[in-house]
């Protein structure tokens, strides 16, 4: 039996489908149809029942997936084990944070742990996703949350305070403080008549102008001068073009985490030390120490 062939009834009967199972594989929807009629063909049953909506195990595939399950979850053990023995600083890091951490906060540090470690290399998944580190999906992962999960070592770095951002001259001219203001605020994706943010922020009486479902858009929208963006400090008080006009208010902890079988890998231990002995300038930049808040009133 082949252990790849395994893999691909794994993914069907996680997702149900042939297509969703070769997307997550990265591989061709024919590879997968292949794969899973030469399993069937060397086991002498039939796995799933193909019906419109989608695969359903049968009963022998029932039988199979919790064989297979097991032998996955052994062999990434396995894998985990051998790969926190590597007593070199070389090899791979990969890192699953989101995009807008990545950019402003944490790109100078890869940068220069790279610098400093020329053998490492970083590889940087820009995602919201939660990436399996059992399975070696990430090694690290930095990621905003209140309750880390309990099978990962990790440390708190801080706690991300948003505020509300705008240009110099936009706050001037549209007076966001006024209750006649023609300030409005930069919208996140979804719609609505007021969300929460607006109700708890500095200007409750402001409307939205145009709806942005990331961060990014939503912060070169500000940084243009069109309206008043609601951001991470990380993200705001480095920006020369902008003003924070808004005291900071808690949100979520940022943590950084790894799986605890690969805590003895060189790479992974130097990778950590750097992030960690850069640990008060990152809490700073998290909790807007480094801004300063400025009333609209006195412009």
């Amino acid at each position: 039996m082949n252990w790849d062939d395994l893999k691909i009834f794994l993914a069907i009967a996680e997702a149900s489908s042939m297509r969703a199972a070769a997307k997550q594989l990265k591989v061709s929807h024919t590879t997968v149809s292949r794969r899973i009629d030469s399993l069937e063909e060397d086991l002498g049953v039939k796995l799933f029942d193909r019906r419109p909506d989608g695969y359903r195990l049968t009963d022998a595939g029932q039988e199979l997936l919790p064989l297979a399950l097991q032998t996955d979850d052994s062999l990434h053990a396995f894998g985990r084990s051998v790969a926190g023995r590597d007593s070199a600083l070389e090899g791979q890091v990969c890192v699953t944070i989101p995009d807008a951490l990545a950019v402003s906060l944490f790109m100078p540090l890869f940068l220069s742990f790279m610098d400093e470690n020329p053998g490492i290399q970083i590889k940087v998944h820009d995602s919201l996703e939660i990436f399996d580190l059992s399975r070696r999906e990430a090694d690290v992962a930095i990621r905003f949350t209140n309750t880390p999960p309990e099978h990962l070592i990790g440390r708190c770095l801080g706690n991300m305070h948003q505020a509300a951002y705008a240009t110099r001259d936009y706050v001037r001219v549209h007076r966001p403080d006024l209750e006649d203001s023609t300030a409005r605020w930069i919208g996140w994706g979804m719609p609505e008549d007021r969300p929460g943010w607006i109700a708890r922020s500095p200007f409750p009486h402001l409307g939205m102008g145009g709806h942005f479902n990331n961060i990014l858009i939503q912060f070169d929208a500000t940084r243009r001068g069109g309206g008043i963006g609601y951001f991470p400090c990380f993200l705001g008080d480095e920006d020369s073009e902008l003003i924070r006009i808004g005291a900071p208010n808690p949100t979520l902890d940022v943590w950084l985490l790894s799986h605890r079988d690969l805590r003895a890998a060189a790479r992974m231990r130097a990778f950590r030390q750097f992030i960690l002995h850069h640990g008060k300038d990152i809490k700073a930049s998290l909790e807007g120490d480094k801004g300063e808040t400025i009333d609209p009133a006195s412009l």
